[in-house]
């Protein structure tokens, strides 16, 4: 399996469905060029997903279910070149199947939220491991990407090299933005050797993610401790303190964002019951010169503010 051979994914069963709305039934499509037209035909918001694997963290998009699960397979694989290109709903566990055939590992491991991600969802939320201090985040390992903007539009940016970019690197700008900007279609990432693994565990990483509330926090390896200091409830730490998790019972500790910024760094709430994630934010607040930028690059991508209103910022 090498150079332009796209490879097949197994076919799902129910449990494999992607859960983009309670009680909605997503529209899938095979081919990016249908998703495409599917946005130009439309004029509703759109929730936007892909296996779901995700879906607990934000605010509830109200829109039409899309989902890019549909998308799948392997479709450039270079394993002497350590480049791999793939479908956005392609899953983790068939990239790590095709990857483990070379000795070569992905060179992200993100926390898999009880489901099996896929592609798409990784590179959209920028949610790495333990391995981003050697390696870096998911953005990081980019080097091109196929994607739809609101208008419908198909569109390419990067390549299969890693000294390719010049200009504004979009692919990058894709990374993290959590289906607000644009529908990931096709990602082409780096790979590395299995001898680069970084373990995932951590001392206390299970009872933190027993809890009801979770977060993730970075921020200077230095400042744990601080963030630490009297906190009594679960609580791991990866990348030499740089990466800290946190648990508790009940939304009590709310100052997370307050505490984590203040230490100079950001937090992010991956898991909450849905009752409180309908009403407090679950991303790092923006400054107000953020926000506006942000505002920009939105209008730019999604003029008519389709994808996944609401989803990281009410407002946005």
């Amino acid at each position: 399996m090498a150079g332009s051979q796209a490879t097949a994914e197994p076919s799902e069963t129910a449990a494999d469905s992607p859960e983009v709305l309670s009680g909605a039934t997503a529209e899938a499509f095979s081919t990016p060029e249908a998703l495409a037209g599917f946005v130009r035909e439309t004029t509703e918001p759109l929730a936007l997903g892909g296996r779901g694997s995700k879906a607990g963290i934000g605010f509830p998009v109200e829109g039409r279910a899309v989902t890019t699960s549909g998308l799948k397979g392997i479709t450039y694989f270079e394993p002497q070149e350590f480049v791999l290109g793939a479908r956005a709903g392609t899953r983790l566990s068939v990239l790590e199947a095709a990857l483990a055939e070379h000795d070569l590992i992905l060179p992200f491991s993100p926390p898999r939220f009880g489901g099996d991600p896929s592609l798409g969802g990784v590179i959209a939320t920028n949610i790495g491991g333990a391995e981003r201090e050697s390696l870096g985040a998911p953005r990081d390992n980019v080097l091109g990407a196929q994607y739809i903007n609101g208008r419908g539009e198909l569109l390419k940016a990067g390549g299969r090299v890693v000294k390719n970019v010049s200009g504004y690197d979009l692919p990058r700008a894709l990374c993290g933005s959590w289906g607000t900007l644009a529908i990931l279609t096709e990602i082409t990432i780096k790979v590395v050797p299995k001898a680069r693994a970084v373990a995932q565990d951590a001392p206390g990483l299970d009872a933190v993610w027993a809890s009801p509330f979770v977060w993730r926090v970075s921020l200077p390896r230095d400042r744990a401790s601080a963030l630490l200091a009297g906190w009594s409830s679960p609580s791991a730490q990866q990348w030499s303190g740089s990466l800290v998790w946190l648990g508790a019972d009940a939304a009590g500790a709310n100052d997370i964002h307050e505490r984590a910024a203040a230490l100079g760094g950001h937090a992010l709430l991956v898991q909450s019951p849905d009752e409180h994630r309908r009403e407090h934010g679950c991303f790092q607040p923006l400054s107000t010169g953020v926000q506006a930028l942000q505002r920009q690059v939105k209008a730019a991508f999604d003029p008519g503010h389709r994808f996944n209103p609401g989803r990281m910022y009410k407002d946005l």
